[in-house]
């Protein structure tokens, strides 16, 4: 029988085991890793809009 701490640590290293196989995942598929990266220019070029900020511009073209 496991003690508490000894089921904790399993848990814990499921959840470790199942982040790094997700992460495996994105980095095998093209399309997504080169859409992280051009989401990431978008950031870095301001191109983003809060969601407030969309609403209300939405909401200014009649379409909300």
């Amino acid at each position: 029988m496991l003690s508490a701490q000894e089921r904790k640590l399993l848990s814990g290293t499921r959840d470790i085991l199942e982040e790094l196989l997700e992460t495996e995942e994105v980095l095998r598929d093209r399309a997504l890793t080169k859409s992280i990266s051009d989401s990431q220019g978008d950031v870095k070029a301001g191109r983003l809009y809060t969601i407030e900020a969309l609403k209300s511009k939405l909401r200014r073209e009649g379409k909300l």
